[in-house]
């Protein structure tokens, strides 16, 4: 212990050192810091930047808080606090005045919408433009947070007024979807060749989560608040924040396998990560990979400021990252982190090691002992020190000190002397967090949606209410709870609205709300089948609602107990009762899946069930009534179960160009078939829109296309129709709750994902995006039949369950190409069901959510065997010897025109656009049906695109103009010009093949897909043959150089391709 003269005399040191340091350098007007004095051939660093003004006045707020322990302060407890708010306010003013970017960013996450990273120093006004500099650093606006949340805690009055709360409010929507949103991170340059390319880092991400959990429920007037001071957070934010946290570490972001920076996330200030063994690897490969005698390197091949750098631009070339390994300069700064990480878990050793190193690395000036910014190897030592890591001595740069690792410096140095106790500066004690795991018992009040089905359930032994039987208790479903976030946080005096309507999760819903004085329960997301289908198939639902609890009971983190309420219906009991059953005894009997639950009355478990209060809001009113008990649906359209049977082909072509209204509205008021139906509201979708109304309810009462389309879908959903349930979920267009945590997942497992069929750069997804983004790529590279749309959707969904469940399903997978997994299930079923690949799609259409998840994991686990099948399948058999057949390249159709200008990409484009065609074409597509089982134009596994020559040979001429008419529909379906008019050359050279080869006969279909695709690799592999096991990435430039290529070769590489196809047969 030290007597009361020490202590004064330390606390004394301690003020010259901070006051001299860091205190002088605070602007008196602003209140902020320069980053430092220095202005190098680095960069002006006398800005202040977010993330260092906070990290540099932390030493003055521990001792703030040091001196609040003795009596005779001489006022500088006061002076020293008031410098901590002052530049904390000073942070909050300059970021009040983009409060605009602030909303704006809030529905857009652009990188070009955020917060600006630094201010100038003296007015607190911006110093470069949007696109001038990386500013998008979440975790720079998180650590502002967080240490708004801890000084709060320790009773400083930083927030004074409630535009203020509603800012920070604001701030909290600003970082809550970090957990799937790229960012420039902590070095301010994205990707590690600094070519502003954004990642998801993990720094960011535990940044996030860990102010997030700091300043939930956090009053910001401390003691003098009320509830309309209380910040509020989503919890289901954190939980994500978790998860995509734990995927990452202990990589920071797809470029950087570690950083140095996850520091500050393991340990001090945001013990973020709760997964000790997680935390343990993470510190390791830093200190393994990263440190040195001089601090540690941020992350490995780091070029910046060593002196093989070119100053002059800020990028590096792949190529040059080589040449900075082990001469990457070094931080004294994370050295002050390791001293604070063994401080917080009591390592002695790691304490003293540290210290010592720092103390060897202080650089004297003017009486002072300050810390270099980094040290970095001289020209001289360079080749040396190449040759051997860690032998060559190190100069610091001019940066000197770097206030940032200063203030660190002077906390780890007061704590380590008892000045300071480790609480005060985590007064939220979040250092106490680290490897607890607190796992809740779930409550689940269960409701009947009606009394006929209270009774029934009553049967089986299943205690339910009803939803007028728990009153005055309201229960709601959780869309209208989005409303009342709109209101939270809304300024109309900053231009600020609250949260953006978003779906909420789970935890969020596991609440007993006090809204305006009402108690209210939300339904969870998941189980409201008027978003997404898939909870439509009870075997589905019933995974999804074990789960969810596991998700519930792992991530709960509020006081009382999770309560989740879910309404059962007559379908759920009527299609999946035993299932149902099944799931109902394990609630019962306390334990599903592994997580304990407790069964019970709403009104009874309200008592030990975590409880929300918002009750300061103004508007807290919702639009619809509380829900009651079910009444029987208004159904407008007749359904008939013996009259509903699927169309023919020639049927489906007339709803489908159908142009009279008249006529398809008393097809559909006449129609008992849901088949026919759907197919007539596609039609009246396409010609007027969701909006039309069709009359049906009468003056006054207007019923429009998309109540029709939703009374198709819940009927259809309650008879397991899924070929309609998914036309109809495509033509609603709608879109999974669960879809961008699907492709989250498989991202931050270092996976990529391509969406549709297109070979562009474009149809890849490779960072995480909204469901609404995800949602316009699938539309955009998707196939036309518009329940591909949702397919694709749910192969999305079912690879983010399986890669989480099962990766090792996987491993050797990069790019996970959703439009070959739909063809590989395809194929297969073909082989099942002996049935063209169209004719499978279609079945696979009828099948229901659990099924296509089962086949797709089949798929998954017999890759290699399923490709070589789909190969089998393209196969084309002659019945005939090859040596026989007369393989001909037909002049092309533009012989003899020399390359047009723009090249043969532009003049295959205009010709598309006109849809012109040769004379004879028609005729000559019609002689070559005579030689194959038919054509296929388009979309392989459309239906609708397939000619079949019996019935086209026997039905039509080869001159008619039906037939004519027909082909060419099928051209104009092909959206891309370039690539319809590819299809009309390869059906010429097709045409001359069998003009030159009369006792030609192939017994399949000739789908044009397949053949120019083979065309496409087999033109591409004949210059590039080296790269053949990379096709996969080159198909983008394949096909740019493909449609590049003249009439002529094109035709020689349609005929390569078919006789690509044809090799397997052996001659006979």
């Amino acid at each position: 212990m030290k007597t009361s003269t020490e202590l004064l005399a330390r606390l004394d040191y301690y003020y010259q050192q901070i006051k001299t340091i860091i205190l002088t350098r605070q602007n008196p007007i602003t209140g902020l810091l320069p980053a430092s004095t220095a202005i190098t051939a680095h960069g002006d660093y006398t800005d202040a930047w977010v993330r260092d003004n906070v990290y540099s006045i932390l030493a003055v707020w521990g001792l703030g808080l040091a001196y609040r322990k003795i009596d005779d302060d001489k006022g500088r407890t006061y002076e020293l606090e008031h410098s901590v708010i002052k530049l904390m306010r000073g942070l909050l003013f300059a970021m009040m005045r983009q409060a605009h970017k602030v909303e704006t960013f809030k529905h857009t996450q652009s990188l070009l919408d955020g917060l600006h990273a630094k201010y100038n120093t003296a007015t607190g006004d911006v110093v470069v433009g949007d696109d001038e500099w990386g500013h998008l650093q979440l975790d720079a606006t998180s650590i502002f947070l967080l240490m708004l949340g801890q000084m709060t805690a320790a009773g400083l009055q930083i927030i004074y007024t409630i535009d203020e709360v509603n800012f920070v409010q604001n701030l909290v929507y600003y970082i809550g979807r970090a957990y799937r949103t790229p960012d420039y991170g902590i070095w301010e340059r994205g990707n590690k060749i600094n070519r502003g390319s954004a990642e998801l880092n993990a720094s960011s991400v535990g940044m996030a989560k860990a102010a997030l959990e700091a300043i939930n429920g956090l009053d910001l007037f401390g003691v003098h608040g009320s509830q309309a001071s209380v910040i509020h957070v989503l919890p289901d934010e954190i939980a994500r924040a978790r998860i995509t946290l734990e995927s990452l570490l202990p990589r920071e972001s797809g470029s950087k396998e570690i950083d140095a920076a996850l520091l500050s996330i393991i340990s001090y200030p945001a013990f973020a990560v709760e997964d000790l063994e997680l935390r343990d690897r993470t510190l390791n490969d830093i200190i393994n990979k990263l440190a040195g005698k001089y601090g540690c390197k941020r992350f490995l091949r780091d070029g910046h400021q060593t002196v093989l750098e070119d100053s002059q631009r800020l990028h590096y070339e792949p190529w040059e990252l080589k040449q900075f390994e082990h001469i990457e300069c070094e931080w004294p700064l994370f050295f002050t982190y390791l001293v604070l990480d063994g401080l917080f878990r009591g390592e002695q050793e790691q304490v003293k090691k540290y210290q010592n190193l720092l103390e060897s690395l202080l650089i004297e000036q003017n009486g002072l002992r300050l810390l270099p910014e980094l040290y970095y190897v001289p020209a001289e030592n360079i080749e040396a020190e190449k040759l051997a890591p860690q032998t060559q001595p190190r100069l610091p740069n001019e940066n000197i000190p770097l206030v940032w690792a200063q203030s660190l410096y002077f906390l780890g140095e007061m704590l380590s002397e008892g000045l300071l106790a480790l609480g005060d500066i985590d007064p939220l004690g979040r250092h106490l967090c680290v490897g607890k795991q607190r796992e809740s018992l779930v409550q689940i009040a269960l409701l009947a949606e009606d009394e006929d089905l209270q009774k029934k359930l009553e049967v089986h032994g299943i205690e339910a209410q009803t939803p007028t039987q728990v009153e005055p208790i309201q229960v709601r479903k959780a869309g209208e709870f989005s409303a009342i976030y709109t209101q939270i946080g809304r300024n109309d005096k900053l231009g600020l609205t609250g949260r953006p309507v978003r779906r909420l999760r789970s935890l969020t819903t596991s609440r007993i709300f006090r809204i305006s004085g009402e108690t209210i329960v939300f339904l969870p997301s998941f189980s409201d089948s008027q978003q997404f289908y898939l909870t439509l198939d009870y075997h589905f639902l019933l995974d999804q609602i074990r789960s969810e609890l596991a998700y519930i009971q792992k991530y709960w983190n509020d006081l009382g107990r999770p309560t989740l309420t879910l309404m059962l219906t007559h379908t759920m009991l009527e299609s999946g009762s035993e299932a149902l059953l099944e799931l109902m005894q394990e609630l019962k009997d306390g334990v599903c899946n592994g997580v304990r639950v407790k069964l019970g009355r709403l009104n009874q478990l309200m008592l030990t069930a975590g409880i929300q209060r918002i009750d300061f809001l103004p508007n807290a009113e919702f639009s619809r009534s509380p829900l009651k008990n079910a009444s029987p649906r208004c159904y407008y359209l007749a359904y008939h179960p013996e009259k509903n049977w699927r169309l023919g082909h020639t049927q489906e072509f007339q709803m489908e160009y159908e142009t009279n209204f008249g006529l398809l509205l008393s097809s559909l008021r006449a129609s008992e078939n849901i088949y026919e139906q759907i197919e007539l509201l596609q039609t009246l979708t396409r010609l007027q829109g969701m909006k039309f109304d069709t009359g049906y309810g009468g003056p006054g009462y207007p019923v429009t296309v998309g109540d029709l389309l939703d009374e198709v879908y819940t009927k259809a959903g309650d008879l397991g129709i899924w070929a309609v349930v998914r036309r109809a979920a495509g033509l609603r267009q709608m879109v999974d709750i669960s879809l961008s945590d699907a492709v989250t997942s498989i991202l931050v497992r270092g996976k990529q994902i391509a969406v549709g069929k297109a070979y562009s750069e474009a149809s890849l997804i490779t960072v995480p995006m909204s469901h609404d983004e995800i949602a316009d790529k699938i539309n955009h590279f998707c196939r036309e039949d518009i329940r591909d749309r949702v397919l694709t959707q749910e192969i999305l969904i079912y690879l983010g369950i399986l890669i989480r469940s099962e990766p090792e399903l996987f491993q050797g997978l990069l790019t996970l190409r959703v439009g070959y997994l739909i063809l590989l299930i395809t194929s297969e079923l073909a082989r099942e069901l002996h049935v063209t690949q169209d004719e499978a799609y279609d079945r696979l259409m009828q099948l229901s959510p659990f099924d296509v998840k089962m086949r797709l994991r089949q798929v998954l686990t017999g890759y290699t065997g399923m490709s070589n099948l789909l190969r089998q399948q393209e196969s084309l058999h002659v019945k005939q010897k090859e040596s026989d057949i007369a393989w001909v390249v037909l002049p092309g159709i533009a012989e003899g025109i020399e390359v047009p200008p723009g090249g043969w990409q532009r003049f295959r484009q205009a010709e598309g656009a006109t849809g012109r065609v040769p004379k004879e074409f028609f005729k000559q597509v019609w002689l070559l049906m005579q030689h194959c089982k038919g054509i296929v134009i388009g979309d392989k596994l459309e239906r609708r695109n397939r000619l079949d020559s019996e019935i086209m040979l026997s039905e039509m001429t080869a001159g008619e103009r039906n037939f004519a008419l027909l082909v060419e529909h099928l051209l104009n379906k092909i959206e891309a010009p370039e690539y319809r008019q590819v299809n009309i050359e390869a059906l010429i050279e097709l045409g001359a093949i069998a003009a030159n080869n009369p006792n030609l006969q192939i017994e399949e279909y000739i789908v044009l897909d397949v053949l120019v695709g083979h065309a496409v690799r087999l033109a591409w592999l004949e210059n590039h043959s080296q790269r053949s096991d990379r096709y996969d990435e080159d198909k983008a430039s394949a096909w740019r150089s493909f449609y590049n290529t003249s009439p002529r070769d094109c035709a020689s590489y349609i005929l390569k391709a078919f006789r690509f196809l044809t090799e397997f047969v052996k001659d006979f």
